[in-house]
């Protein structure tokens, strides 16, 4: 390689660099030099930046990238570039332009009257139970990461300690975000209970228990990060591995005055759903991001009476 060529491959790329941009491997190429130019942090790393700072920079994506494999949507050029600190409008604005000038793969039908699939029974992609025993093996199997977000998880966190207690010891992380206490969201979920469902007063004391058994997990390490938000999401989700190429997302759907247990329940795989996966992995991050970070060493007695 002549000294030109050296020179024309190191750093950050120019805008000329940018203005010749007509693929998505030449668009890949200047990513990986801005990368090398920032420090080349790890796509773990950056994706830890973008759950701090509700700009998603999903591991798996990330990679898709920087390697050519898939041209990165507008917003996942934004974030990236935000985490690497080019954030002047006009230091931006070639990104954006050598973007477009990028092939774009052909959109999935998005409404039934585009798609040529026929009548699809409801009873292919829903299902009445979530499996506990299967959740536990999930949360056991996670390789990197594991997400939960319900309302209280009363049902849940007593159950799944031990399986996120080896996840925690074992180093993988676990984010875990449930409603706020005293607040609008507990309000909420208290109607949707119905007459026949949990009072504010049940609610609250299920939160406690798991917020109790919480910051007992907490002492294993910082793996376990706890976070309270005061919206009620209309699902609950359960994420393994989110970041990884085979990432999976499960959630049931809530209900009105219905029966607990018979909530409509799906699954959605990276590999096999991108466009809906990525869609959900946003929507956790969206919520994470305004979410107030639980203290695990404060008692529940303290935190309600600071959210009074």
């Amino acid at each position: 390689m002549t000294d030109e060529q050296a020179s024309s491959t190191a750093g950050s790329p120019t805008f000329e660099d940018l203005a010749k941009v007509a693929t998505t491997a030449d668009l890949a190429r200047c990513l990986q030099r801005l990368h090398r130019a920032k420090g080349q942090p790890s796509l773990r790393e950056l994706e830890n930046w973008g759950l701090g700072h509700g700009r998603p920079l999903r591991k798996s994506t990330l990679s898709d990238a920087l390697t050519g494999k898939q041209r990165p949507s507008q917003q996942l050029m934004l974030n990236f570039l935000h985490a690497l600190e080019v954030r002047d409008e006009q230091a931006v604005a070639p990104w954006l332009e050598a973007l477009e000038r990028t092939p774009t793969a052909t959109s999935r039908p998005r409404s039934y009257a585009e798609r040529d699939l026929g009548s699809v029974p409801a009873h292919r992609f829903f299902v009445e139970f979530d499996n506990v025993d299967e959740i536990s093996r999930l949360i056991k199997n996670s390789k990197e990461q594991v997400w939960l977000l319900g309302t209280t998880l009363s049902m849940h966190v007593p159950y799944l300690e031990e399986p996120l207690r080896r996840a925690i010891s074992e180093g993988r992380n676990v984010r875990i975000m449930l409603i706020r206490p005293g607040g609008a969201a507990m309000q909420m979920s208290v109607l949707r209970a119905g007459p026949d469902g949990l009072g504010m007063q049940e609610q609250e004391e299920r939160l406690s228990t798991s917020l109790a058994i919480l910051r007992r997990l907490a002492t294993l390490g910082t793996r376990l990060e706890v976070r309270l938000i005061d919206y009620l999401a209309p699902y609950t989700l359960y994420g393994y591995d989110p970041g990884l190429e085979e990432g999976m997302i499960e959630m049931r759907l809530g209900s009105f005055h219905g029966q607990h247990h018979l909530r409509p329940t799906f699954r959605i795989e990276r590999m096999r759903d991108p466009a809906w996966f990525e869609y959900f992995y946003e929507q956790f991050v969206s919520m994470w991001t305004v979410a107030e970070p639980y203290d695990l060493e404060v008692e529940g007695s303290a935190l309600r009476a600071r959210a009074q």
